[in-house]
């Protein structure tokens, strides 16, 4: 018969700790469960949690975030306008109305059409100060400045109206996807 150590090894703690139980019911003692130590650690471990939870909510004020309320609503801002400048037309997509193409006439883009549009989202969003400006690579220079003026200049109409003379003051320039 050949003897593992492995084997042995459960039966043999199993009869040290029935041996030990059995003293231990001789004795008439019972074994007990320390808990003041058990107490002792989780009064430190409670006390980390709450330093910690406190750090946690000054570092939300000193970044300035403000959570919502539970159940609040958040307001959606609407996109900023987009405007792609390609060599025959200006497509427009400015939150209140629908994505609209001017196409360009003989003398030049309608930029009278696209201050109209502009002026209507800017009445619908009038905190809104960014557009966005795609530019295909095929539009001249003076076609890109005259197209941005119109962007960032409110016409005298809708200043007299209550509209701010800078209407969209913040403009970023892209490059214009190619469609093949």
């Amino acid at each position: 018969m050949s003897w593992s150590l492995a084997e042995d090894e459960p039966s043999r703690a199993s009869r040290r700790r029935d041996r030990r139980q059995q003293r231990l019911l001789r004795q008439g003692e019972q074994e007990e469960l320390n808990l003041v130590s058990m107490i002792d650690v989780f009064a430190v471990l409670v006390f980390f949690l709450l330093v910690s939870a406190s750090v946690g909510a000054l570092k939300l004020k000193v970044f300035g975030m403000d959570l919502p309320a539970p159940g609040a609503v958040a307001a959606v801002a609407p996109a900023p306008p987009i405007v792609r400048l390609l060599p025959d037309a200006l497509q427009v997509e400015a939150a209140p109305a629908p994505p609209r193409r001017l196409p360009r006439t003989g003398k030049g883009h309608d930029l009278a059409a696209l201050s109209a549009l502009l002026v209507q989202a800017k009445q619908a969003a009038p905190g809104q100060q960014q557009v966005t400006l795609l530019v295909d690579a095929e539009v001249s220079y003076d076609e890109v400045v005259q197209v941005m003026e119109t962007l960032r200049r409110t016409p005298a109409a809708a200043v007299r109206i209550g509209l701010p003379a800078e209407l969209f003051p913040q403009i970023a320039i892209g490059d214009a996807e190619r469609h093949t």
